[in-house]
C-alpha cells in the first residue's frame, strides 16, 4: 500500500518484477525518468492526510527536521538558541536534544552538497531534452 500511495503504480509494478533490490531501484528510477517529466520523481504521489508520530525523535531525526525547517522556512541558524524555541521544544521533555547553530549550519551544508550531487546525477541520467530559460524581468517599482 505504502509504495503505491507514495511512489505510484508504475514504481510498484517495477519493484514487483525485479529479482533483486538493486534491479528494483534501477527499474524504478528508470521508469520515473522516462515518464517525460523530470519533476515527476519529485512529486508526492499520495494524497492522504499527514500524520505525526507519538514517538520522540532520535538525535539524528531532530537534526534532520531542524535542517528541513530552517531551510524551507528561511530561518537563521541561530533560531535554535531562541528562548521561545527552546521552551517550545523542551516543554514536557527537558532532556530533548537541540543542536547548536554551528551544527545546524554544518548539517545544512552537508544536505545541500548531497542534494546537489543527486540532482546533478538525475539530470545527467535523464534521457530526454532539458530546456533552461532565464527570467530577467524586473518590476519598475523595484
Amino acid at each position: 500500500k505504502h509504495v503505491k500511495r507514495c511512489w505510484g503504480e508504475t514504481a510498484y509494478e517495477a519493484a514487483q518484477e525485479a529479482k533483486t533490490a538493486e534491479s528494483a531501484c534501477e527499474s524504478i528510477v528508470g521508469s520515473m525518468l522516462t515518464t517525460g517529466s523530470i519533476t515527476s520523481s519529485f512529486e508526492r504521489k499520495g494524497k492522504g492526510k499527514i500524520t505525526y508520530s507519538h514517538r520522540q525523535h532520535t538525535k539524528s531525526e531532530t537534526k534532520a527536521e531542524i535542517v528541513r525547517w530552517v531551510s524551507e522556512s528561511l530561518r537563521p541558524f541561530e533560531v535554535v538558541n531562541d528562548r521561545g524555541f527552546r521552551s517550545l521544544m523542551k516543554t514536557g521533555r527537558p532532556e530533548y536534544y537541540i543542536p547548536s547553530p554551528s551544527t545546524v549550519s554544518h548539517d545544512v551544508k552537508l544536505v545541500f552538497a548531497n542534494v546537489r550531487k543527486r540532482i546533478a546525477r538525475m539530470l545527467q541520467d535523464y534521457d530526454g531534452d532539458l530546456n533552461f530559460a532565464t527570467d530577467a524581468w524586473t518590476s519598475p517599482n523595484h
